[in-house]
């Protein structure tokens, strides 16, 4: 891997640790009904983990189609790597706090 390409990763996977520890810790209003709050991303202002479907729709379907999208089936790590290589290879226009907030939601969709 070069080393540009190994910072980016790294760069990336930082990011989505944070927001994953985040997203871990109790908040007092909490109110158990579930998973259907957006999560905050750090670095993002006011972007959420529920833009990603947003940004799947906006990004990703400039090269692919849903269909092919919501086939796929990765870890984070995973989609970490194929959005990383879609940003460096094929010159996807997507900025890396959109590529956090795209690889947290398709990982946990």
């Amino acid at each position: 891997m070069r080393s540009g390409t190994r910072a980016a990763a790294v760069v990336v996977a930082l990011v989505l640790v944070s927001a994953t520890l985040m997203g871990c810790g109790s908040s007092s209003t909490d109110t158990g009904t579930g998973g259907t709050e957006a999560v905050p991303v750090p670095g993002t202002g006011t972007g959420v983990v529920g833009d990603g479907a947003a940004l799947v729709e906006s990004k990703c379907t400039a090269c692919h189609n849903l269909e092919r999208v919501d086939a796929a089936t990765k870890d984070l790590v995973g989609w970490q790597t194929t959005i990383t290589r879609m940003v460096q290879q094929n010159g996807a226009v997507i900025t890396p706090e959109e590529q956090s907030a795209i690889a947290l939601y398709l990982s946990n969709r």
